[in-house]
């Protein structure tokens, strides 16, 4: 092990105990303690780049009529991940995003539209040494889909007239769109609005390389209307945060949503970046 990593080792063990006891960033400490232990060892950790992000989000979800089912969608983005300042920041934008578990009776889609109205994240990223690695934590914030701040305290609107709802993915329809099949009847649609926060919670499997959990702070679905209109009925959505994961791993520089929709239908990266 060279000296400064050596430096680094002591300096997490030290930096460890003084961010328990004084609530201080591990990484801070880590700068303090170990003047020689530069920018550069802490983008080994996580080197910055490109990196497919991909959600698997698990519900379980009780629609009138329809009964209580379990589902997954899956989200997948393209990360971007820089230094800002004295800390990391990441961005992502989603690329697909998709029902991966349906109710026997109902299957949904999220359209080209919803998908292209997600837009652009940015958000910080800690990390933190501790006896079993590097932990990663990445909280997404606040997203709104289909309504705007109200100044109410973030109360999800009821009415499909609210001034808050608007025609968030362009469609002509007010809020965002999702469609339906359902047996035996024409294709429907629902127009509704979201609320939602989490927060990415991992461990580091090896340098750029994560996989983790996703902690639910809030999720509230309402639905304002819907064609036909016997599906004007909100459904209660409980996020399984036991069941909700997500990964990153790198992808070669210059890459692009093509890149990782290339990712995902089991091409190599490798093989895409030539």
């Amino acid at each position: 092990m060279n000296k400064d990593l050596r430096s680094l080792t002591n300096a997490s063990k030290l930096a460890s105990i003084l961010s328990r006891r004084y609530g201080l960033p591990t990484l801070a400490v880590i700068w303090a303690l170990c003047p020689s232990v530069t920018f550069a060892e802490d983008d080994a950790i996580l080197p910055l780049g490109a990196y497919r992000l991909e959600m698997i989000m698990a519900s379980t979800t009780r629609v009138p009529f329809f009964g209580t089912s379990k589902s997954a969608s899956k989200s997948i983005s393209l990360l971007d991940i820089r230094r800002e300042g004295g800390g990391l920041v990441q961005s992502h934008k989603v690329c697909d995003f998709r029902v991966l578990e349906d109710s026997a009776m109902i299957k949904m889609v999220f359209p080209e539209k919803f998908i292209a109205a997600l837009g652009n994240h940015t958000y910080p990223i800690h990390l933190e040494k501790d006896t079993q690695g590097w932990r990663y934590r990445a909280d997404l914030g606040l997203e709104r889909i289909g309504y705007k701040d109200g100044g109410d305290g973030g109360k999800v609107p009821t009415k499909i007239d609210d001034p808050v709802v608007y025609d968030w993915d362009g469609d002509g329809r007010p809020g965002a769109t999702l469609k339906l099949s359902v047996p035996l009847l024409p294709d429907g649609e629902l127009y509704v609005v979201q609320r939602g926060h989490s927060i990415l919670n991992g461990r580091m499997t090896q340098p750029g390389n994560i996989h983790g959990a996703i902690e639910y702070k809030t999720f509230e679905q309402r639905v304002l209307g819907a064609w036909p209109s016997f599906l004007n009925q909100s459904p209660e959505i409980v996020p399984d945060p036991k069941a909700s994961r997500f990964t990153i791993t790198p992808l070669p520089p210059g890459s692009t949503c093509e890149t990782v929709k290339k990712s995902q239908d089991g091409s190599k990266t490798e093989d895409i970046a030539r």
